[in-house]
């Protein structure tokens, strides 16, 4: 099933001392990126955490968040004077090294002692076992939303990829009837030119002549790979894989067909069914950015 690269989850698990809350975003990236932000008693459950995320999630800028509280609901409380504390160190690293960043509050609130419990929040060996139960569960409804929009997705591409089938016709009905309309424009041109002078040229010239022009303009192999690339599409819309990187190379390979195509013939007519082929590629092409 086709899943989008955005979306969002939460997920919560409890024992009787200890309430985790997970929350799972993620936005378009052409790579998997996942960033996780742990409170400072769970910080050795970092790459656990980001390897259990990394094993559902193939593309996509991923940003998981971990809250701790006591399992009565207890909520963080702000040490101030740790948070001080850090501020007056984090100033006088940024002023001694001539840094221009400086911390905000959210990287205050990621550092070690600046929020604890509002009563002791007791973390053991369970722990880990709880963490990752309240990933998965964010996990799930992040997948679930990405499976919607996907689906989305995948409707809006395939009706663009007919679209483009038809055509994609339209070019072979006026490539197919080149011939006779260059022979048609080539006996008219020649007639203009001539017809003062009385001169004529023979039938068969103007049939060798649009025969050669045709020969130069075919396009048939074009045509041949444009279907494939098409049917590529439908085949990897109805895949269950992460598709998102081969939708972008069957999307490249269409247009080079298309740029092909257009500089091979100069009619008029191929020429407009190319330039709505384009303009259908590049909207097909913005959608599957958001595919993963």
């Amino acid at each position: 099933m086709i899943k989008s690269m955005s979306g969002h989850g939460r997920g919560a698990t409890a024992d009787e001392s200890l309430r985790i809350t997970v929350e799972v975003r993620s936005v378009n990236h052409r790579f998997c990126r996942v960033s996780v932000r742990l409170p400072g008693e769970l910080t050795a459950l970092e790459d656990r955490t980001r390897r259990q995320v990394q094993r559902r999630v193939q593309r996509g800028k991923v940003d998981v968040t971990v809250s701790l509280a006591g399992a009565g609901g207890q909520s963080m409380r702000l040490d101030r004077a740790a948070a001080g504390e850090w501020i007056r160190e984090l100033r006088g690293l940024v002023a001694d090294n001539g840094l221009e960043a400086s911390p905000t509050v959210s990287d205050l609130l990621q550092l070690p002692g600046v929020l604890t419990g509002a009563g002791a929040v007791p973390v053991d060996d369970s722990t880990g076992e709880l963490l990752a139960s309240a990933v998965d569960e964010a996990l799930r409804a992040f997948d679930e939303m990405r499976s919607n929009e996907g689906a989305d997705l995948a409707k809006d591409l395939g009706g663009r990829a007919q679209l483009m089938r038809e055509r994609i016709e339209d070019v072979a009905a006026a490539a197919e009837s080149l011939p006779g309309r260059v022979r048609d424009q080539l006996r008219q041109r020649i007639a203009d030119l001539l017809g003062e002078t009385g001169a004529e040229v023979g039938e068969d010239r103007i049939v060798q002549e649009a025969a050669y022009y045709a020969d130069r303009a075919d396009v048939t192999e074009e045509l041949v790979r444009l279907r494939s690339h098409l049917e590529k599409i439908d085949e990897l819309l109805a895949s269950d894989e992460a598709v998102g990187r081969t939708l972008e190379f069957v999307t490249q390979e269409i247009h080079r067909e298309l740029n092909t195509i257009g500089s091979k013939t100069k009619d008029l007519e191929v020429a407009d069914a190319i330039v709505v082929l384009k303009t259908e590629l590049e909207r097909l092409r913005e959608q599957v950015q958001n595919i993963e």
